[in-house]
């Protein structure tokens, strides 16, 4: 077994995955606008987008924040960067623009109103200093809302033998890259050891059955992009993968079992940070 020590985005940068993260968004674009309700996210704020990616969270933040507010995302990705910027333009959206930049490095001109993430801190090598840092940025009494993923609470009922290995394999090979699978059920104490108030938190689900199942495809797009992982680090292999048959055969399974799935939850986690008083 070969173990990486890296906090590189295992995932890559590369138009597959980018356009992975636009249907992942898709998916659990609800959970996320939930997490930002509960947030406090509302018009006129200023919001930063830390690890946006193609651009999906910044557009949600934008459309809650409205043509009086104004939401900067941020990520170390060019490619990601360019993508998110012409999807703003070819959308006429004014009120969202994107820097490249280091999210544990990250400085802003003026504090703002909220800063957001979603499946970001997973990829930090100190989640907490990395959100002590980004709270600096932040007004007195404003908000932090980071969302991740319980990959391993992820399952099928009754049991579909190739979603749950395939999910179990994936969960491995995050591990062995140095990404904690189950980072979700450790937000509380990430927030409280970066000197933030014990944040409240709430989890959300995709439940997904019959011939339109996303949760299929959303595993099979997210085993395709870390393949190479999962063969450099011994989980898997191309052949015992078998990628371009992974979702169809998922699908076959799932129906000939009537079977239903529950996509790994997402934990939010959302605080306010410390008032100045006196």
């Amino acid at each position: 077994m070969q173990t990486i020590d890296s906090t590189d985005y295992v995932l890559g940068h590369d138009n597959h995955e980018l356009a992975r993260l636009m249907n992942q968004a898709a998916f659990y674009g609800e959970l996320t606008h939930e997490l930002f309700r509960l947030a406090g996210i509302s018009s006129g704020m200023s919001v930063v987008d830390v690890g946006c990616g193609a651009g999906d969270v910044s557009f949600l933040a934008a459309a809650m924040v409205g043509p009086s507010g104004r939401v900067l995302g941020v990520d170390k990705s060019p490619d990601a960067i360019a993508t998110a910027t012409a999807r703003a333009e070819q959308a006429g959206l004014r009120n969202v623009r994107f820097e490249v930049g280091e999210v544990a490095s990250l400085a802003i001109d003026q504090p703002v109103d909220a800063i957001v993430g979603r499946l970001v801190l997973l990829y930090m090598p100190d989640p907490s200093a990395t959100l002590a840092q980004l709270a600096t940025l932040v007004k007195p009494g404003g908000v932090l809302a980071f969302q991740e993923m319980d990959m391993p609470a992820g399952k099928t009922s009754p049991p579909c033998s190739l979603f749950d290995d395939t999910l179990a394999s994936l969960c491995e090979t995050f591990r062995r890259v140095g990404c904690d699978p189950q980072i979700a059920l450790r937000l509380g104490p990430i927030f409280e050891r970066a000197g933030l108030p014990s944040p409240k938190m709430i989890q959300g689900a995709r439940v997904e059955r019959g011939p339109n199942n996303a949760a299929a495809a959303q595993l099979a797009q997210v085993t395709r992009t870390l393949l190479p992982a999962m063969e450099r680090t011994g989980v898997a292999t191309l052949e015992s993968i078998d990628i371009d048959t992974l979702e169809a055969r998922v699908l076959e399974q799932m129906l000939a079992l009537d079977a239903t799935a529950i996509s790994p939850p997402l934990i939010g986690a959302w605080t306010r940070t410390h008032r100045v008083t006196g």
